[in-house]
């Protein structure tokens, strides 16, 4: 008997969730009140956008500064160990380049995201914005 109560409470608690949400709708697509509103969170969308196309971009241009590091240091390991063991500078040479790609890939997959976001989240009548 307990288990059916159980699904019971379930089915209640969804149709209430579910009358909320219907009335939700119902307020935003059906007043001045609620288009107002959803001009407002529109507008704060696209804010938030640009935001967030800042930071990426900031992100970006750090990363890009951070493997132009790494190219250094990388030129100067690989001088200084030239002269030493040729076997332990393979496998440090092999573990950097290893590193810079890590970097290079991690970059691209944050493009890829920040585009996949733009594109599904930031729709303005059902069309997504350009940047």
């Amino acid at each position: 008997m307990n288990e059916n109560q159980g699904k019971g409470n379930y089915f209640w608690f969804g149709f209430f969730l579910g009358g909320l949400f219907g009335a939700f709708l119902i307020f935003v697509l059906g007043t001045k009140e609620g288009k107002k509103l959803t001009d407002e969170l529109t507008e704060k969308v696209e804010l938030y956008e640009e935001e967030l196309e800042d930071k990426v971009s900031k992100l970006q241009k750090k990363g890009e500064e951070l493997l132009q590091q790494a190219e250094a240091v990388k030129d100067s390991v690989v001088k200084e160990v030239e002269g030493r063991n040729q076997i332990a500078s393979d496998a440090l040479i092999s573990k950097m380049d290893h590193s810079l790609s890590n970097i290079e890939n991690i970059q691209k997959k944050g493009v890829e995201l920040t585009q996949e976001l733009h594109h599904r989240y930031f729709k303005k009548n059902g069309k997504s914005l350009t940047s």
